[in-house]
């Protein structure tokens, strides 16, 4: 099963073991801690939390599946864990020290791994408050220190329910994009011809009913074919798919998303919080409990007294909250039986009168009567750090209450648990403020106000009792948390990762630079969202730097832009909405169309670009091109020792030079490939072999964990071992760095089975080194007999565990590995035709590629648009 990019991740190193324990962690991805752990005979349902000096600042449930996990026989895969890396939990751990370890919460503990915390990140000079002694202290410390933070904030606008924007509405739509013809005329939109996205086999007349079967909507379809779940689950063909690809939407892609809620819509809601009657029981479950409850170790015990309770309370306590739904699918029959004060036992007071009423009577007198809920009850048991405060006194019983106030701030919903007597009693005349001092943070004049607006600024309404992420229709989803945007409007906004450093990232700074050339201004925001990290704080300075704009181009793929509908605000209403994707393969993916409707527009860097999309959308796909970074001159002679150092290559040997990510696909690049047509174009065992070398410049390899892919560097590193003129450099090296090497080589390689544009290439044409290339896709813009040594190849069908989002019929080039040998041959032993190539392909990106010739492009295009606004 293929992984997504940022949990392809080796376990490196040993894992740690310990009474029964197995895990290791992996380290920072994105803005998150991720790692994994194990209990013996457990398949996973741990709970972990991030300490620093003993204090638990954050936690987080190991049920992440992870296919390495899986792989290996380490349960059923589902033990990684997301911790969260907020800016405000990395200020508290920078001013604690920076020393951090990731711990199994429990009876049972067991650290995980040590982290230690990056002294250029946070401010060390800010010293931060010590936990003080004590169990319960050091279990509530994060918390109260959120609370702290958050009360001294500004106050978030006021929330209410509002609807949901007409663009990100389409995320809750049961349009089947898959069947018929898709009209998009409400949407200023053409018809999206869906006649090649058809899929398990041929539809025609009365099946293209053209509606998604009920309860799924436009997202969740998305998803099933952006991670190709077409062929586990069928909706259409068998409805009980329905169920069990809803399981996974909420178990696998629910959990990786570290804490951001999926986009549900309300009646997805309304089917999982449905009641089941089973024959016999007069208590019911909902079909989301049901789902999850056959796989509890405890098992199904019906005729246990308890038991109704119990799962009711595993359910809201532990897995809707390790799912991140338990801010809708818990259902309202759950919430009123577990916030219900159970009549008292002898051994269990519940109230200062010690009877049923004294709750009426407590409040009668004018004291508090500090019931505890059945949930509150049922979580001090199992809290160790709760157990020890008493029941029989209202002091212990009011500081339960407290505590519980406290947990909240790191999730919300324990307040619909607790007695409405008792939570208006703990946040009037002081009582949870004289809590937080005894606990060691003093909040003076902390007030129902001051809580509330802690509660709001984590995404939850006091008064309501609910989440903030719910739209007035009911759908669910992460954008309907955040006011409209506002702020000083702008003509053009981009939106895109410019901070990494990736091909998206490059074309980002481009474009945002050849726009600025073409004489607009453009405001620029950072933006990504990977799995499995939601990547919070460059989420936090997107949310930031939001602005209306007339026209927003959206420099993300198109798979990603359901991602940035459901996660952002809206920005869409009101621009003129642009996506510039980079895509290979020969048609648009099944998930392509959703991402499609968003837009207005599509902007493509090739020619193949056009070729793809536009026979499939009547909506405007231009021709734009791209350019590459302007680069001072780079001197031969210590870019030559540069590589030589880096690579072991002697002076006298010709280097060819082959540059990728790992996460790119190694199939897609086919570095094996071009490892083969070096042998057989020099080979070693020739007793006039030339001096020749062959670099490999990666990244992320290590990381690599989809079988498929693992597969490849297998053979890859076989012929490693085999051959010392072959070198592999794995680092993540400095933009400028990479571009030495390219200019300390004489020649660079690139057999492709396709390529959205190709950077690599086109980059080293403008540094003055000779190019060989599969002449297929996005590259042939800049690529052709005079400006490269191009290889043939034939047109061969792609499989499913070949790339990302294919679909059967989707094609791509297989080079000729023999015609790449014998132009690798024909390129090395031909000097002056070698440097005739590159002379014109230098002359020719230079002329026709020039940041200033495609800011031409860019500003023609914008032009028009502008234009048409105005009218």
């Amino acid at each position: 099963m293929r992984l997504p990019d940022a949990f392809r991740s080796r376990l490196r190193g040993p894992a740690a073991r310990l009474r029964g324990f197995r895990g290791h962690l992996d380290g920072v991805m994105g803005d998150a801690l991720v790692g994994w752990v194990l209990a013996a005979g457990q398949t996973g349902g741990a709970q972990v939390g991030l300490y620093v000096s003993g204090a638990l600042l954050a936690q987080a449930p190991a049920n992440v599946y992870r296919g390495d996990l899986a792989a290996l026989g380490l349960g059923s895969g589902h033990a990684g864990f997301v911790i969260p890396l907020p800016p405000e939990t990395r200020e508290m751990i920078a001013a604690m020290g920076g020393r951090a370890e990731v711990r199994v919460i429990g009876p049972r503990s067991f650290r995980v791994g040590r982290w230690v915390f990056d002294a250029a990140e946070g401010d060390r000079t800010r010293q931060g408050p010590a936990p003080v002694g004590g169990a319960l202290p050091r279990r509530l410390f994060g918390d109260l220190a959120r609370l702290a933070r958050r009360v001294q904030a500004p106050a978030p606008p006021a929330w209410a329910p509002r609807p949901a924007p007409p663009v990100q509405a389409r995320l809750f739509g049961t349009h089947d994009y898959q069947a018929g013809n898709f009209q998009a005329s409400n949407f200023q939109a053409g018809n999206f011809q869906t006649g090649n996205f058809q899929t398990g086999g041929d539809k025609t007349g009365d099946d293209k009913t053209g509606d998604l079967p009920p309860p799924l909507f436009a997202y969740a379809e998305f998803l099933r074919l952006r991670d190709g779940l077409d062929g586990a689950f069928d909706p259409v063909r068998d409805p009980a798919d329905i169920a069990h690809f809803l399981k996974h939407y909420l178990g696998v892609y629910g959990a990786i998303r570290g804490g951001l809620r999926i986009p549900l819509s309300a009646q997805a809601i309304d089917w999982l919080n449905a009641p089941v009657v089973i024959g016999g029981q007069r208590q019911t479950l909902s079909r989301a409990i049901w789902a999850f409850a056959m796989d509890r170790p405890q098992g199904l015990r019906p005729t246990d007294p308890d038991w109704y309770l119990s799962v009711l309370y595993w359910w809201a306590a532990h897995q809707a909250r390790a799912l991140h739904c338990e801010d809708c699918l818990v259902p309202d029959t759950a919430i009123a039986a577990l916030a219900a004060v159970p009549a008292p036992a002898p051994d269990l007071p519940l109230v200062a009168s010690g009877a049923a009423s004294g709750a009426a009577s407590g409040a009668a007198s004018g004291a508090p009567s500090w019931a505890g809920s059945e949930f509150l009850l049922r979580l001090r048991a199992e809290t160790p750090e709760l157990a020890s405060l008493p029941l029989d006194t209202a002091e212990g019983r009011r500081d339960l209450i407290c505590a519980a106030l406290i947990l909240a701030l790191s999730r919300p919903d324990i307040l619909r648990y607790i007695p409405p007597a008792s939570l208006d009693a703990a946040l009037s005349e002081g009582v949870l403020a004289d809590f937080c001092a005894a606990m060691g943070q003093p909040l003076p004049g902390l007030d129902r106000a001051g809580y509330a607006r802690a509660l709001a600024l984590g995404g939850f309404d006091l008064d309501r009792l609910c989440f903030t992420c719910v739209t007035a229709e009911g759908h669910r989803a992460e954008f309907a948390r955040f006011a409209p945007v506002t702020g000083a409007p702008v003509d053009i906004q981009i939106i895109g990762p410019f901070g990494k450093a990736s091909g998206l990232g490059q074309a980002a700074r481009l474009s945002a630079s050849m726009l600025e050339q073409a004489g607009y201004a453009v405001h620029r925001v950072d933006f990504t969202l990977d799995n499995p990290s939601p990547e919070d704080a460059a989420r936090a300075r997107a949310l930031a730097d939001l602005r209306p704009a007339r026209v927003t181009l959206w420099h993300i793929n198109i798979e990603a832009l359901p991602l940035a509908a459901a996660y952002l605000p809206d920005v869409f209403t009101g621009s003129y909405n642009i996506a510039y994707p980079f895509w290979e393969l020969d048609s648009p993916a099944a998930c392509h169309p959703l991402g499609i409707d968003l837009v207005d527009e599509l902007w493509v860097a090739p020619q193949f670009g056009v070729d793809v999309f536009q026979p499939h959308t009547e909506k405007p796909v231009t021709h734009v091109g791209m350019s590459y970074e302007a680069l001072p001159e780079i001197p031969r002679a210590p870019a030559r020792t540069l590589l030589e150092t880096r690579s072991g290559a002697r002076p006298q040997e010709f280097v060819f030079l082959v540059t990728f990510d790992s996460f790119s696909f190694l199939m897609r690049k086919n570095a094996l490939g071009v490892v083969q047509a070096f042998g057989r174009a020099f080979p070693p065992d020739a007793p006039d072999a030339p001096p020749v070398r062959l670099v490999l410049k990666t990244q992320n390899r290590a990381r690599v964990a989809d079988p498929a892919q693992a597969d490849l560097w297998h053979r890859v590193d076989a012929a490693l071992r085999a051959d010392p003129r072959l070198t592999l450099i794995d680092e993540t090296l400095p933009y400028a760095e990479v571009l030495q090497l390219k200019k300390g080589a004489d020649a660079y390689v690139s057999l492709h089975r396709a390529e959205g544009w190709g950077f690599g290439m086109i980059e080293a044409m403008n540094l003055g080194v000779p190019v060989l290339a599969t002449g297929y896709s996005g590259n042939m813009d800049f690529c052709d007999d005079e400006t490269c040594w191009l290889v043939d190849y034939t047109l061969t069908e792609v499989g499913p565990q070949d790339y990302i989002f294919v679909r059967p019929g989707q094609h791509w080039a297989e080079p000729d590995l023999d015609h790449a040998a014998a132009q690798m041959r024909a390129l090395y032993e031909n000097p002056d035709l070698r440097a005739a190539r590159a002379r014109a392909a230098h002359t020719r990106v230079r002329r026709d590629f020039s940041q200033g010739t495609i800011a031409r492009r860019y500003g023609a295009r914008m032009a028009q648009i502008l234009d048409d606004l105005n009218g």
